[in-house]
């Protein structure tokens, strides 16, 4: 089942689950949100379903026949991938004039339809996005446009009345979520080499925050409220995200020594602020750590 990923919205699975059941695609569709790669995988589930030779009862792609491999292999002759050309930062009038404009009307090669994909369309320039109208509005029956935008705001009005919009989610809820699953990841890792006393693996463990002064803030303020979760054990939902880590520390040291680490990183995030050398900065705080568990024992 294609859009079967749950971080695309409800609303948005349920519409393409509905095309696919009505058999017949959009020919011009926006893909809006969430990363890159989701957008990528989207549009390459929409080709294959246009093109599947052999669609299931509910008009769900097989993902199985020569046409899904292909399109999912990206080897597909009619999937036409519209992109900035080598030492170039957007896609060129004359690139869109010769890879859409000259090809438009020439018939697919082995597919039912011929899939033209807009990778960045948010970076296509007024100019080409005009010079689109009329092909997006009125595509020859056998072509699908797919345009691909971080935001439906970065294209043109009359752009976005011509194509049906599917949005996959936010995109900077994604980035937020992979910074965040960074700095969980860090600061477990951090606490369990400071538990376990060994000043070399301190060191390690905070060395994927090398020249990342920002970083190291978030990972610092993350293991002060982990700190807080582990003074407050069972009189307060945890709000950290790192409850392993939080018992542990309860286990291990004194309250005494909680304080002090939270201490040490109030340092480090005003060090981080002053704009401190970030090689002394990172020293600093597997240093610290490391002499605060030596005091304890």
């Amino acid at each position: 089942m294609i859009f079967a990923d749950k971080d695309f919205p409800a609303a948005t699975r349920e519409t393409v689950a509905a095309f696919c059941r009505r058999g017949r695609l959009p020919q011009s569709i926006l893909l809006t949100g969430s990363g890159a790669k989701k957008r990528e995988k989207a549009a390459t589930e929409l080709a294959m379903a246009a093109m599947c030779e052999q669609p299931k009862q509910d008009g769900q792609p097989c993902l199985t026949c020569d046409a899904c491999r292909k399109i999912k292999a990206g080897a597909h002759p009619d999937v036409i991938r519209i992109e900035p050309e080598k030492d170039r930062k957007t896609v060129s009038v004359e690139q869109v004039r010769r890879q859409v404009l000259e090809t438009l009307w020439i018939a697919p090669n082995e597919g039912k339809v011929k899939v033209y994909v807009f990778f960045g369309a948010e970076t296509l320039s007024d100019v080409i996005q005009n010079a689109l109208l009329k092909t997006i509005e009125e595509p020859p029956a056998f072509t699908m446009f797919l345009l691909l935008s971080r935001s439906r705001d970065m294209l043109l009005p009359t752009v976005l009345s011509r194509v049906t919009e599917l949005s996959l989610g936010d995109e900077l809820t994604a980035e937020r979520k992979s910074r965040e699953e960074t700095e969980l990841r860090l600061t477990a890792s951090v606490l369990e080499a400071f538990c376990r006393g060994s000043e070399y693996e301190l060191m390690l463990a905070c060395a994927p925050m090398m020249k990342n002064r920002a970083l190291m803030q978030k990972v610092a303020d993350r293991i002060t409220v982990t700190v807080r979760d582990a003074l407050a054990g069972d009189a307060a939902p945890p709000l950290s995200g790192c409850e392993r880590e939080a018992i542990l520390l309860s286990a291990t040291f004194p309250t005494s020594t909680l304080l002090a680490v939270c201490e040490v990183m109030a340092r480090i995030s005003a060090r981080a602020n002053a704009n401190a050398n970030e090689n002394l900065l990172l020293s600093a705080f597997s240093a610290e750590l490391a002499a605060l568990k030596e005091k304890t024992e």
